[in-house]
């Protein structure tokens, strides 16, 4: 009897505990409201005091927060009215759009035709370096004051100083045909790095600080530069459809220079003595189609955006070349391996009546293999991965005489270069 009351004494005080923090989040009152609450207890009976009546609050709680917040909107400070400076390369002229040094770009109100008659004075033109004043608006950044401070040079490089100090440009101005202005870089940006990676002949475009002002009288301060703010290389951008149009364009017409040259049969250059598909040929033809393609793209674009003078000056990278390598003593490995056992067989592969696509992945007995499936899958693994760095690289066409093709990957590299060498492995050893 004793163990059961003690029980259920337990129970009962566990009950409580389970139903206290409820029964308090019921009574809990919202801070807006606890004024007014004290103010009604205050008037109440007091025999109702005595038995409170326990209301759920959280639906009225949540209607309060939902009340309070347009007040809560209302009551925002508005917009920072001090004008505020910023300093840029004008990058488009109407509507004002201005890029910082940190690459920060800024859009401008109002418009050149809404603008005040002195705004419109000293509308600033693209490239113009500017230091700008404006309000922050509700509606965007309201112009109050425009002040040119420096001009930008475009032109090439004709001779860089040994120690990256300095560098002189051939460019070309309306007051004068053709002229060469030295271009100091002993300014607090280091422009070493950048500079380093120049070479004669590259586009490039300077924004710089003129000694005097920009509006200086003096018929040499065009050549007085201060100090240089912002160097790079010209470029120009191309849309994504026309970069994935030069490759596809490209691939067709090596297609087509294929078709030509097989008399309509350009799956001829990876068929097999045996007229079976040769994954090892295959994988080599697939692989340069891809790379010979990219190239030609990425030429056209150069000769689109800078002219002849930048045909060519595309070099291979390290991993690439070391990549297409691999592709070719795959494909000579593999072959000299088939001749040297069809040499001591010749019975050994006995040709196929017709070529199929499955030949690509299986062995000389028709029967599936893991060697020649990673081989091929691992090829058009890397087709598809280079072909997209390919189109990303040509989305800004740097005017550079010399340009490097977008690299893969060490990790790609990697596999492929193992994928090659489990096949030529497998064919070297013979079929189980």
């Amino acid at each position: 009897m004793v163990n059961n009351l003690n029980n259920k004494k337990l129970l009962l005080i566990l009950a409580l505990l389970l139903l206290t923090p409820l029964v308090h989040g019921q009574e809990a009152v919202p801070p807006s409201s606890i004024g007014q609450n004290q103010s009604m207890n205050a008037n109440a009976d007091p025999k109702a005091q005595t038995h409170p009546q326990l209301h759920p609050q959280p639906q009225r709680q949540f209607l309060n927060q939902a009340q309070a917040q347009p007040a809560r909107r209302q009551e925002e400070p508005p917009l920072n009215p001090v004008p505020v400076k910023f300093e840029g390369i004008v990058v488009q002229a109407d509507p004002l759009a201005v890029k910082s040094v940190n690459g920060d770009v800024q859009t401008f109100i109002p418009s050149r035709q809404e603008a005040s008659a002195e705004l419109r004075a000293a509308w600033p033109n693209p490239g113009d370096l500017v230091l700008l004043t404006y309000v922050p608006r509700a509606r965007g950044h309201a112009l109050t004051d425009i002040e040119i401070v420096g001009k930008t040079i475009v032109g090439t490089i004709k001779e860089i100083a040994e120690d990256d100090s300095w560098i002189v440009v051939r460019t070309q101005l309306p007051e004068k045909r053709e002229y060469e202005v030295n271009i100091p870089l002993q300014t607090g940006a280091d422009f070493k790095p950048l500079v380093s990676a120049m070479r004669q002949g590259d586009g490039i475009r300077a924004t710089y600080v003129l000694e005097g002002g920009i509006n200086s009288s003096d018929e040499t301060a065009q050549v007085k530069i201060n100090h240089v703010r912002s160097l790079e290389w010209q470029s120009e951008p191309v849309g994504r459809a026309a970069r994935w149009a030069s490759l596809l364009i490209a691939i067709f017409v090596l297609f087509i220079l294929a078709y030509i040259f097989t008399r309509g049969h350009p799956t001829y250059l990876y068929l097999g003595r045996d007229n079976r598909y040769s994954s090892s040929k295959f994988q080599t033809f697939l692989w340069f189609w891809l790379v010979i393609s990219a190239y030609i793209a990425i030429v056209s674009h150069r000769i689109t955006a800078a002219g002849w003078s930048y045909v060519g000056g595309v070099d291979i990278p390290p991993h690439l070349l070391i990549l297409s390598g691999i592709s070719v003593l795959t494909f000579a490995g593999a072959k000299a391996i088939t001749t040297g056992k069809v040499d001591e067989k010749p019975d050994l592969k006995p040709p196929a009546s017709k070529p199929r696509a499955i030949d690509l992945i299986c062995d000389d007995n028709n029967k599936p293999d893991l060697g020649d499936f990673q081989m091929v899958a691992i090829t058009i693994l890397t087709v598809i991965i280079y072909a997209i760095s390919a189109v990303e690289f040509m989305e800004n066409i740097e005017f550079r005489r010399v340009v490097t093709m977008p690299d893969v990957d060490a990790t790609l590299l990697s596999i492929f270069g193992l994928g090659q060498a489990a096949y030529l492995g497998k064919k070297a050893a013979g079929e189980q």
